[in-house]
């Protein structure tokens, strides 16, 4: 049998690279457009992703660790969308008409776990 603590620590690894897989698909599909109008699916989809990681990970521990999917989703929405590749572009911009949609994948990707933590509607850990 495994102890209850290396399974708990085990399964927040995998919640953590769900935020990591989350993140990279977010940045992915952060400007589909739906019939020539871009919508913010992929930020809406990320937000509810991000906050049912959040709810999982609460399960498991009360420590700050609960945070590490989300943690894990914006590090790569940071690095990944934002900083320059090889060639010099950027995937998440911040010019022209992409500004509303990366400060809609940001705001509304993190909002919903910021909700879920802010209000205490977490549950609670059996440590």
């Amino acid at each position: 049998m495994i102890d209850p603590h290396v399974r708990d620590r085990l399964l927040l690894a995998l919640l953590t690279l769900d935020g990591f897989a989350v993140g990279l698909l977010s940045v992915a599909f952060a400007y589909q457009r739906f019939g020539g109008v871009a919508l913010p699916v992929a930020a809406l989809v990320a937000g509810l992703l991000n906050a049912t990681l959040l709810w999982l990970a609460a399960g498991y521990t009360s420590s700050p660790v609960r945070y590490a999917p989300l943690g894990a989703w914006g590090l790569v929405v940071l690095i990944a969308g934002g900083i320059p590749g090889p060639g010099g572009d950027v995937i998440l911009s911040t010019s022209g008409n992409y500004l509303v949609q990366t400060l809609l994948l940001l705001v509304l990707g993190i909002g919903p776990a910021a909700v879920l933590s802010w209000t205490h509607r977490l549950p609670e850990a059996d440590d």
